[in-house]
């Protein structure tokens, strides 16, 4: 992939709920999911932004999914509380978000429930410039104040 010379500090990650495109069932469950995610946001438990449902595959995503974008102060809590209430019919991708997409999709993911492969071939291999920060209004992850 590229030979990374020095380490960033990683402040965004997303988790990308996957579930088979011809099951009903997965469908139901990611929804359930997400309105779960969403009411314990609204409660305040965590921040983790649920991004717009793909019911079939767009980028580099090989089936069904939606896009969880969750700032670093919330990882720990957000992945505890994902690992315990994921249904089987949902897999879930997470990747930091950094300057390097292309590594961040390849060998900085890992996978909760079995694993899908990438088409990597839609992703941009330049590094950017800046980190991409999400949800600057938050003033969480990467637009957090220092």
């Amino acid at each position: 992939m590229g030979t990374i010379t020095e380490v960033e500090e990683i402040k965004e990650f997303h988790f990308h709920l996957y579930w088979l495109s011809t099951s009903r069932r997965g469908l139901n469950d990611a929804e359930t999911l997400l309105d779960l995610i969403e009411k314990k946001n609204a409660e305040g438990f965590f921040v983790a932004k649920p991004l717009r449902v793909n019911p079939t595959p767009v980028g580099p995503h090989p089936m069904s999914s939606c896009e969880v974008w969750v700032p670093i102060e919330y990882f720990g809590k957000f992945y505890g509380w994902v690992a315990q209430m994921r249904p089987s019919t949902v897999s879930l991708m997470i990747h930091p978000l950094s300057r390097h997409q292309l590594l961040d999709h390849t060998d900085r993911v890992a996978f909760m429930g079995p694993s899908a492969p990438l088409n990597v071939e839609t992703l941009q291999p330049p590094v950017t410039e800046h980190s991409p920060a999400q949800y600057p209004e938050l003033g969480l992850g990467y637009s957090a104040k220092s």
